[in-house]
């Protein structure tokens, strides 16, 4: 489940659908405004970067360089990045500004849904992922007094989530079947780099792509290429497709039948 892991936060534990409703508010008036981003535990999805590297000005290399530490995803070795607190003796986030959050609208994942907490899990039997929800309540947030009751679906809607959770879909896949398929199963280190790369960093990736023998090796349209040197969220479709084909084995991209040894790709 992607929540914070800041402070004295409390999931309550009860499971909450799409039509379940809370209670929240935040605004600058509130004595607590802003304490979320204080030592905080913000993970960052595949989306995230984009819109955060973008909004910065920077490329993905210099942002994740920059702005961020590596964790893991939890209960499982696949890396992830963790947005780096500044050393500040309050551990504040790099883009809480006098106002509130200097890139609201490119906010992360995690900041858009709070205080929900959200994960998917395999319904074995409707034969799909399902994603749920749960409620966190932190001792100092005074939101949850304030507000009037909406449900999580208005939520995600007001917050702009569906975009962020369309766009990480692949991304969320990958995971829920580390977790469920193989979680006895190694992951060799140059996997687990080939993960980061393909998840994270996109402008590495595309760099993979276009500059070793990748596009020899592999059958990929005319279009395709085009849109993928152009846009990071083609770019990113196609790193999840070339992730699970790698690590799956699911053939999400052909290989050509004849490939010269010479012509075989590695990942830096």
């Amino acid at each position: 489940m992607d929540a914070p892991k800041n402070k004295k936060n409390i999931i309550v534990p009860v499971e909450l659908g799409l039509d379940s409703t809370f209670t929240f508010a935040c605004t600058r008036e509130m004595p607590c405004f802003t304490r979320c981003c204080k030592n905080a535990h913000v993970t960052l999805t595949p989306f995230d970067i984009i819109r955060m590297k973008h909004r910065l000005g920077m490329s993905s290399d210099e942002f994740l360089y920059k702005y961020t530490t590596l964790g893991h995803i939890d209960k499982t070795e696949l890396p992830v990045p963790i947005i780096k607190m500044q050393e500040n003796g309050e551990n504040t986030c790099p883009f809480l500004g006098d106002s509130g959050c200097s890139i609201y609208e490119d906010r992360p994942l995690t900041c858009r849904y709070y205080p929900i907490a959200t994960g998917i899990f395999h319904d074995k039997d409707l034969a799909a992922n399902k994603r749920f929800f749960a409620l966190i309540k932190e001792d100092y947030c005074l939101g949850h007094k304030l507000g009037k009751e909406i449900t999580i679906k208005e939520w995600r809607n007001s917050q702009g989530i569906i975009p962020y959770d369309k766009a990480n879909i692949g991304w969320s896949e990958l995971i829920l079947k580390r977790k469920s398929l193989w979680p006895s199963i190694k992951i060799p280190e140059k996997s687990l780099q080939i993960f980061f790369m393909g998840c994270y960093n996109i402008d590495r990736f595309r760099r993979f792509v276009f500059d070793s023998p990748f596009l020899n090796v592999y059958i990929v349209s005319e279009e395709r290429v085009k849109k993928i040197s152009e846009d990071d969220l083609a770019m990113l479709d196609f790193a999840m497709d070339w992730l699970k084909t790698t690590l799956l084995g699911e053939n999400r991209l052909k290989m050509r039948e004849q490939v010269d040894e010479a012509e075989a790709i590695e990942a830096d």
